[in-house]
């Protein structure tokens, strides 16, 4: 009995070291979310001022070398995907503003118009996990404060789990030089140096999400917009606001719903708004596979005059 329970022990130990060593190494997680850490590293390497952008993947056809030229300002597409949530991205990079950082917010409709996607976006594990991958330091004392302390381990124990299977498959396939990259497997090649995605989304139609049905908004779920805008403030920063691109046709069902979010906006912001909704209503063909991403061409337009605000307000 005795030496059994040694066994354990030594077991436990074993399990518990080699956890640590798998967590600590460098190393990919083949999961579109894990584009964060490589995000992060980003924003760090841009010098102040910067033009950060927050929002979901519609943001992500960005042209940012064009703003970056026309602006003067380093640019940093953080844009992902809007099941993240712009809360808790947003808390993701208190820590890394610095003074004349302009951050600019956009939020795909759907993320605060459709009940059912919002729930689901603050409740949903995977951003969870991969938040916690952006900031552990941070994350693990929440855990420890709140005495959380087999949700961190499991939050530990799965991401390293993920890292672990990407080392066997690198080790499988003989991709030996790139077996400790960092964040998301091939980042350097699907994303340029801003953040945006290199290749544009591909043509299908129908659109996605074409039956997307909205509803009218809650203010108190956009309160820490304001909240996020006094802290920019105390540290030299400051954000804007633009109202996201959507097809006309789902603009036209949907319009008393986006104008109600557009008239509490006006009345609960503290800081700029930089366009009306009805600015970036778009055509069906200047959109690619769904109705929150756009072609080359609608991209070519909301990009020019993204510029073209922007330079109202900074």
């Amino acid at each position: 009995m005795k030496k059994l329970s040694i066994n354990v022990l030594i077991s436990i130990l074993l399990m518990s070291v080699t956890l640590t060593l798998v967590w600590i190494a460098p190393g990919t997680y083949p999961h579109d979310l894990a584009a964060l850490v490589n995000k992060r590293e980003m924003l760090k390497s841009k010098k102040s001022p910067r033009l950060i952008f927050i929002g979901g993947s519609s943001q992500l056809s960005l042209n940012s070398p064009l703003i970056e030229k026309e602006l003067n300002y380093s640019v940093a597409n953080m844009s992902l995907f809007g099941g993240l949530g712009t809360m808790e991205y947003l808390e993701e990079i208190k820590p890394y503003l610095e003074p004349g950082d302009v951050v600019v917010v956009t939020m795909e409709y759907a993320t605060v118009l459709d009940k059912q996607y919002f729930q689901f976006i603050h409740t949903n594990e995977e951003s969870k996990k991969f938040f916690f991958l952006m900031s552990p330091g941070r994350h693990t004392l929440e855990y420890i404060k709140n005495k959380e302390y087999f949700d961190l381990f499991k939050k530990v124990f799965v991401l390293s789990q993920i890292k672990a299977r990407s080392y066997l498959r690198n080790l499988t396939t003989g991709n030996f030089s790139h077996i400790f990259d960092n964040g998301f497997p091939n980042y350097n090649i699907e994303f340029n140096e801003n953040g945006d995605r290199v290749a544009p989304y591909l043509i299908f139609r129908p659109l996605g999400n074409r039956e997307t049905k909205l509803n009218y908004p809650e203010e108190t779920s956009l309160a820490f917009l304001n909240d996020f805008s006094d802290y920019a403030s105390s540290r030299k920063a400051k954000i804007v606001f633009y109202f996201s691109h959507f097809p006309k046709e789902q603009y036209k069902t949907n319009e008393k719903y986006i104008n109600a979010f557009y008239d509490m906006m006006k009345k609960l912001l503290k800081f700029p708004m930089l366009n009306k909704p009805s600015d970036f209503m778009y055509p069906e063909d200047y959109f690619a596979d769904t109705i929150y991403h756009l072609n080359e061409k609608g991209e070519k337009i909301r990009s020019a005059e993204l510029i073209r605000m922007l330079k109202k307000v900074l």
